[in-house]
């Protein structure tokens, strides 16, 4: 191989710096937040908001400022099959979802049920998670044959 394919490039140290500063202010933010929700127990409940924002604050700071530097787009990464996989899961999982919503209601409406909205929601949630994960990987196991 040649000596080319294996340089590295790094971005400036001062991106790596804005990216940190990035996260930080956000997770500073997210745990003043959470915190200011949470007047009787702030301590706790800001440590816990920092707890859970950090990584993804200083994750977002690093693909703002750093990825641009080391990351090279690839041009066909669009064409990928694994791409095609996910989008042909996630319109079916989006139809069985409407499907199931479109049922839930119609059920409830008619038979005057009376249901407290969020575990509704969150089943929905969870429906189109599995049903998205389940489709990829039958759509996946078919190509693979």
């Amino acid at each position: 191989m040649s000596k080319a394919s294996f340089t590295s490039r790094r971005a400036p140290v001062h991106h790596y710096v804005l990216a940190v500063i990035l996260g930080v202010i956000l997770t500073i933010a997210v745990s003043l937040l959470v915190g200011a929700l949470n007047p009787d127990d702030f301590w706790l409940a800001a440590g816990i908001g920092a707890l859970c924002a950090a990584y993804p604050a200083l994750s977002l700071g690093g693909k703002v400022f750093v990825s641009r530097n080391t990351v090279t787009r690839d041009p066909r990464g669009e064409q990928s099959v694994e791409l095609q996989w996910m989008r042909q899961a996630g319109a079916g999982a989006f139809l069985d979802v409407l499907v199931a919503t479109v049922v839930a209601v119609l059920v409830l409406a008619i038979g005057r049920f009376a249901v407290d909205a969020l575990p509704v929601l969150l089943g929905l949630v969870g429906l189109s998670a599995v049903d998205a994960g389940l489709r990829y990987v039958a759509i996946r196991h078919r190509a693979l044959k």
